[in-house]
């Protein structure tokens, strides 16, 4: 095992557990807001912010999170995932320090 994929197994790892995470609390909210008849006024999951404001009062509404943020962050999530494992497999040729 070279130096790229101790690299890419860490990447894989790293990037793996946060998209299996957006994904647990993805389905979750569906099975959620779904049992609840889409109500968007009660709040559910963890808090996403939207802000860089010091003190985070800034905070996305539900609906926001179900719509945009969390399939937002499960399809960035699982794009990485995906190259992460195609470049440990040697599909995707990942070389940090190859260039010109």
């Amino acid at each position: 095992m070279n130096e790229d994929q101790v690299i890419s197994l860490l990447a894989l790892f790293v990037v793996g557990s946060f998209c299996a995470y957006n994904w647990y609390w993805y389905i979750r909210s569906i099975i959620f807001y779904r049992k609840n008849g889409f109500d968007f006024s009660i709040d559910f999951g963890p808090n996403d912010y939207w802000s860089e404001l010091p003190h985070g009062t800034f905070m996305a509404k539900p609906k926001v999170k179900f719509f945009f943020a969390r399939p937002f962050a499960v399809a960035v999530g699982s794009f990485l995932t995906l190259m992460s494992a195609l470049g440990l497999m040697g599909i995707v040729k990942t070389c940090y320090d190859c260039g010109p």
